[in-house]
């Protein structure tokens, strides 16, 4: 290997271990998060909760930034925030792959190729749940806010 080369490769075992951390244990400021990568690899989203227990995302592609971290939630009609106040409950990752034909259109197939990840978020003072849905496509990237049945 030249020099160049094994500085590179240093390199990569640097990046390695440092996603390895931070998709595995709270390292920055003991905040909770998850990263999740698309299957080709290229796009990784990350969740984490900000100061204030905030739900925040971002995406990047080929490790440049397509979204800053930008902050979820929703303002409900009853003057309460599904905005800040939330402690991840619980985390859930799969994979999913498909391949349909459509009956008509410009394509053959479709390939419905994704990793998902969902997060169970608690707001304590409220008393209520949401999941957060990440589904990361090689092309893109979608979610959702699900509101399950709410404990009385």
């Amino acid at each position: 290997m030249n020099k160049k080369s094994n500085q590179s490769f240093n390199r990569f075992k640097i990046l390695t271990l440092i996603c390895t951390l931070l998709f595995f244990g709270d390292v920055f400021g003991n905040v909770p998060g998850k990263s999740l990568k698309s299957p080709d690899g290229n796009l990784v989203t990350s969740f984490a909760l900000a100061e204030g227990g905030v739900p925040t995302y971002t995406l990047k592609y080929k490790g440049k930034d397509v979204i800053k971290t930008s902050k979820l939630g929703l303002e409900l009609n009853d003057g309460k925030s599904l905005m800040n106040g939330f402690t991840i409950s619980d985390t859930e990752t799969s994979t999913f792959n498909e391949t349909w034909k459509p009956v008509w259109g410009e394509v053959k197939e479709i390939v419905n190729h994704y990793n998902e990840l969902a997060v169970t978020l608690t707001q304590k003072e409220s008393n209520r749940f949401i999941i957060l849905r990440f589904r990361l496509f090689n092309d893109g990237l979608g979610f959702r806010y699900e509101f399950p049945e709410q404990k009385t």
